[in-house]
C-alpha cells in the first residue's frame, strides 16, 4: 500500500494538460484533487466520500482513512456523482461521465497514457529524452484491486495525454459517435437533416462543446 501512495502522489504531481476542449484539464485524473461526491448503488445503497476519476488505469479512486482505493464491484453502481458530474459503469473497472442533453445524454470515454519528458538533471532540471517515452506498462497492486505503474520513477517528469470517445446508449447499447459517418449510421432515419447541419455547421470531433451541440440537434429531430 505504501508503493501505491507513491504512485498516486506522483500522478497528483503531474503538470496538468488542457485535452479537446477548454472544459477539460487533466493530470491524469478528471479532477485536480478528491472531491465530495456519492456512489449510487442499484440496490439503493448511497454511500458518500472523496471521490476522483484516474483516466490511465481507468479506476474510479476514493479515499478513505488516508488511503487511495479503488472501488470495488463497480458493476453493482447505478452511478457516481463527483461535484455535480455523473459517471456511470461501464465495463471492468471503467466509467463513463454523463452528460444530459435535451433528449438525450453523451456519454465520454476519458483514455490516458503518461509521456516522460525526461530524467533530472540537478538543480530541479530535466534532460530531453531523445524521444517522448510512452509509459503504459500497468502492475497490478494491492490483490486486484487497486492499479499502479510499473515503470514510473521519481527523478522523471511526465505528463499526461488524454483522448476523448463520444458514445451515446440506444436501448442499453452503448454506440460511438466520434466521427460524422457514426452520427449518420446512428441517426440513419434524419441522414438528410444531419447532412444539412454539417454543411451549415463546422463541427470539429475533438472538441466537446462540438461534439454537445451537434449530438444535441440530432436527438431533437
Amino acid at each position: 500500500m505504501k508503493k501505491l501512495k507513491i504512485i498516486f502522489a506522483m500522478l497528483a504531481l503531474l503538470p496538468f494538460l488542457a485535452v479537446g476542449s477548454e472544459e477539460i484539464t487533466t493530470n491524469g485524473f478528471i479532477f485536480s484533487d478528491y472531491q465530495k461526491g456519492k456512489v449510487y448503488f442499484k440496490n439503493n445503497r448511497v454511500v458518500e466520500s472523496l471521490f476522483n476519476y484516474q483516466t490511465v488505469t481507468k479506476q474510479m479512486l476514493f479515499r478513505q482513512n488516508e488511503q487511495v482505493l479503488s472501488l470495488a464491484y463497480a458493476q453493482t453502481t447505478d452511478s457516481v456523482v463527483i461535484g455535480g458530474r455523473v459517471f456511470v459503469y461501464y465495463q471492468d473497472n471503467e466509467f463513463f461521465e454523463k452528460i444530459a442533453l435535451g433528449k438525450g445524454n453523451l456519454f465520454i470515454q476519458y483514455s490516458s497514457v503518461l509521456l516522460s519528458k525526461g530524467k533530472a538533471a540537478g538543480y530541479g532540471g530535466y534532460s530531453q529524452l531523445s524521444s517522448t517515452t510512452s509509459v503504459n506498462t500497468i502492475s497490478s497492486l494491492d490483490g486486484g484491486q487497486t492499479s499502479g505503474f510499473s515503470h514510473l520513477s521519481a527523478n522523471e517528469e511526465f505528463t499526461a495525454k488524454t483522448n476523448l470517445t463520444f458514445w451515446i446508449k440506444r436501448k442499453d447499447k452503448f454506440i460511438k459517435v466520434n466521427s460524422q459517418s457514426q452520427v449518420f449510421k446512428t441517426f440513419p432515419e434524419h441522414k438528410q437533416a444531419i447532412q444539412s447541419y454539417f454543411i451549415d455547421h463546422k463541427v470539429n470531433f475533438g472538441l466537446l462543446n462540438d461534439v454537445k451541440v451537434v449530438l444535441d440537434y440530432c436527438f431533437s429531430l
